[in-house]
């Protein structure tokens, strides 16, 4: 652990550095993600598409309402595309902003935070893409009355997938921050089941605010993974401590040496 005492403007300082390299990293493969910008909206249309071609016909397709609406989507597609493959590189800044207030032998599991991290944050928008959005869609486009078609704003329908996508993307980071608070000492993972109950009750509540669909099923399909998540992390974090060996609370001293 670094026995240097950091003030409150040198961790303000290492913050905005911290966030200024990880801003940086995703603002690089932006640029280079918006050369195949048109590629990737085609497959952010295609759960939409699908749903609507079976319902109303061959004729059905989106639609823009300016003329900078598609370049305007295209650019948001690259920057989201951005975010997901520099994931890596930006929660390895937050590791290093983290790291300072971890001891030694916990600074090891850098690689597994960054890794880990970036696995759940592509796996759930995985998730959410091949999973949540063909039942979501076919519940809206189906929920409509005969006599109206749905012709969707290409800016809103990707406005509205690419928020989809990063909401589950934070979501699925669920073990990963429960693992790295273990280790920062800010929460005992042997003391989290007991509030299962609270957990089970706030995953139904963002499975609802995030979801724009009434129907329960769409809902648990966030829920359901979250909780299970915060099972899996509570799980790792208890086995981590138990194996790598460390106080919990920093008041302490020394963590015990290896070996």
């Amino acid at each position: 652990m670094d026995e240097k005492e950091y003030t409150l403007v040198e961790h303000l300082a290492e913050l905005r550095l911290r966030l200024g390299r990880a801003l940086i990293g995703i603002v690089i493969v932006a640029v280079a993600a918006f050369a195949i910008s048109e590629q990737l909206l085609e497959l952010l249309r295609a759960p939409m598409q699908q749903m609507l071609t079976e319902i109303h016909g061959p004729t059905a397709r989106f639609m823009v309402t300016g003329a900078a609406e598609y370049i305007i989507a295209q650019m948001k597609v690259a920057l989201v595309a951005g975010v997901f493959l520099a994931s890596p590189w930006v929660l390895y800044q937050v590791w290093l902003f983290v790291a300072p207030g971890l001891y030694d032998h916990e600074r090891r599991y850098a690689i597994i935070f960054v890794w880990a991290g970036a696995f759940f944050f592509v796996g759930g928008a995985a998730f959410c893409y091949f999973a949540v959005f063909p039942t979501m869609f076919r519940f809206l486009v189906e929920s409509l009355p005969p006599d109206i078609a749905m012709m969707p704003s290409l800016d809103e329908h990707f406005s509205f997938t690419l928020k989809m996508l990063l909401a589950f993307g934070v979501v699925f980071e669920t073990p990963v921050f429960i693992f790295v608070l273990s280790l920062a000492g800010i929460i005992d993972p042997n003391k989290l089941g007991a509030y299962r109950r609270y957990v089970i009750v706030i995953a139904f509540i963002i499975g609802a605010i995030l979801t724009p669909t009434p129907d329960f099923l769409t809902q648990f399909m966030l829920a359901g993974p979250l909780i299970f998540l915060y099972e899996v992390g509570v799980l790792v974090s208890r086995l981590a401590i138990k194996f790598a060996g460390k106080p919990l609370d920093r008041r302490a001293g020394k963590a015990p040496t290896d070996g």
